[in-house]
């Protein structure tokens, strides 16, 4: 005579299963935290409300049922330090409510939609969290969600994180000052580290100055913006998108290299003492002075180690 029965035995393993699987991800979870530490990445879900404050968005538009990406959710409302990137659960006390969803996953039955918020091309949990790590888990690319989109006037994605957020926070706020969002709409200026728009603002303040000395009348910070963007960014912008150089440095932007050409400039300007007047250089040669200075092989091996190790966020 068994002690046990067949089923009993079967519903016991089942039970060890869910729990396995919990210890699983967790252990994938200790291992993800500690790739990113090495890499120096944070693997961190962004806190929504940090992003809210930042970005200063307000008012969301129920866009309804919607198949959502898995890997496009970054962030959550109020439970980002529970979970890892991928959703993989960083506390023992989420245990017993991820259990419970894989285990009505595995008996196939229907689980309610998640609750999201979009924000350009990225979402954030409100509702649904051990959902989505359950589903992560178990490989599954999309999660049926009923969105809420906040508009917002910089780009988000799923590789966004802290320290993208506050370069994007800047983004936000150039675009605030100078009003070239809705001037000039359907450019990106984006940047990818930090300083830059600091740097773009002092170049729209002299543009503004010497706008107003040769007009003789007061010119608006927003006009001034639209007139640097129309006949100082643009033409550079344009000699650096038919530059190679871009394809060298496929994690830069067009704005990034506009800084970095500046200063090169400036660099060629003093290697020649001879030319006395500074607007006699030709943007095009500092373009192309600079896309040689870093098309050695040896800067190619450099670059790519500071990237893989870390070292070059993005």
């Amino acid at each position: 005579m068994t002690l046990f029965d067949d089923k009993t035995i079967r519903r016991a393993n089942r039970k060890q299963q869910f729990d396995d699987n919990f210890t699983r991800a967790m252990q994938k979870a200790f291992m993800e935290e500690l790739k990113g530490f090495l890499k120096r990445k944070s693997r961190r879900l962004l806190p929504f409300e940090e992003v809210k404050d930042k970005l200063e968005i307000w008012f969301a538009e129920d866009l309804g049922i919607q198949n959502v990406p898995i890997d496009s959710i970054v962030g959550s409302e109020g439970r980002y330090r529970a979970f890892t990137r991928s959703f993989l659960p960083l506390q023992e006390d989420l245990r017993d409510r991820w259990k419970k969803i894989d285990q009505v996953r595995e008996s196939r039955q229907d689980l309610p939609p998640v609750e999201l918020y979009k924000v350009s091309n990225a979402y954030f949990v409100k509702d649904g969290h051990h959902r989505i790590s359950v589903a992560r888990v178990k490989g599954n690319k999309y999660i049926e969600a009923r969105v809420y989109e906040y508009q917002c006037d910089v780009p988000l994605d799923k590789e966004t994180d802290l320290e993208k957020l506050v370069i994007q926070e800047n983004y936000h706020r150039f675009l605030k000052e100078t009003s070239l969002n809705k001037n000039r709409p359907g450019y990106n200026l984006q940047m990818t580290r930090l300083g830059g728009y600091s740097i773009l603002m002092e170049h729209i303040q002299t543009h503004k100055y010497y706008l107003e000395k040769k007009e003789k009348k007061d010119v608006t910070f927003p006009d001034a913006a639209a007139s640097w963007f129309d006949r100082i960014y643009s033409p550079l912008a344009e000699i650096i998108r038919n530059n190679r150089i871009m394809k060298q440095f496929p994690h830069r932007t067009e704005t990034d290299f506009y800084i970095w050409v500046f200063k090169y400039r400036r660099k060629l300007r003093k290697d020649v003492p001879d030319n006395d007047n500074p607007d006699d250089d030709n943007p095009a040669d500092a373009v192309e002075a600079y896309a040689k200075k870093y098309d050695s092989i040896f800067r190619k091996i450099i670059g790519a180690s500071r990237r893989f190790f870390g070292l070059v966020k993005y």
